[in-house]
């Protein structure tokens, strides 16, 4: 199996930015084969990555609904769904995307969300990393999708708000034994008279803080002009990536 990086937070905390740092730090540093996984409904991920999205698992599920009673002859629900999940995933130089989008439909997706996690399991070990960008907020932690990962990292700006979701966070994967092998807290966007302050209230509430993640005018300006963050793979923001990388067992340094 992949060594497996999740990150979480609440909404509007730079999850889809850190997230995207670490596919191409671990692409920087030849860690491939990476599968990105864009579970947040809003679908920052692949924008980041500069990279056009066709089609979400949404999507699939939504068609696989409308045309249940018409599947071609003698293909299973569950055929149908892996031919279409192998031509949604992304392919791209070092890593490949999936991304869930939403579902919009009223009908019970319990049946087809099982067939898409069988799905996710058979296709992990053909990959190094596995690298998640969670929906924001709790709801792919409360429902289990996110477990049997080596490392999670919820991220905290200096919204108060974002320090409450993340030690709901902690206390969610608690309950999760060991599905979840160990989990950091990095601050990003911090101003700089807030640290100090910050750093006390994430050590108060029994939190490991890992690192703070300098702010970069270069990634809203990238992806302000319609670019990608990998065209700035040099960003302060990497010392701290790869430290994340470094402590899950990264094996290329900063090669």
């Amino acid at each position: 199996m992949p060594k497996s990086i999740a990150v979480a937070g609440k909404g509007g905390t730079g999850k889809s930015t850190i997230a995207a740092f670490l596919v191409l730090a671990l692409k920087q540093r030849r860690e491939g084969p990476i599968l990105a996984v864009d579970a947040d409904p809003d679908a920052n991920l692949g924008t980041h990555l500069g990279m056009r999205v066709e089609q979400t698992v949404g999507d699939l599920r939504e068609d696989i609904l409308k045309n249940i009673h018409d599947f071609p002859a003698g293909m299973s629900k569950a055929q149908y769904m892996e031919a279409g999940l192998h031509e949604i995933i992304e392919e791209a130089e070092g890593f490949d995307l999936i991304s869930m989008g939403r579902g919009e439909g009223s009908g019970c997706y319990c049946y087809l969300n099982s067939l898409i996690r069988k799905f996710s399991e058979d296709l992990l070990p053909s990959y190094k990393w596995l690298v998640m960008d969670n929906e924001a907020g709790l709801e792919h932690l409360s429902r289990r999708t996110t477990a049997n990962i080596d490392v999670l990292i919820t991220v905290v700006n200096d919204n108060p708000v974002s320090l409450n979701t993340a030690k709901t966070i902690d206390i969610i994967t608690k309950d999760l034994k060991n599905e979840v092998r160990k989990k950091y807290i990095v601050t990003n966007m911090v101003r700089d008279e807030r640290k100090e302050m910050l750093e006390e209230r994430i050590s108060q509430a029994g939190l490991d803080l890992f690192c703070d993640i300098p702010y970069d005018p270069a990634v809203p300006e990238a992806l302000f002009n319609g670019g990608s963050l990998a065209d700035i793979v040099e960003s302060p923001i990497m010392n701290c990536i790869h430290k994340i990388i470094d402590v899950i067992g990264g094996q290329h340094g900063g090669s």
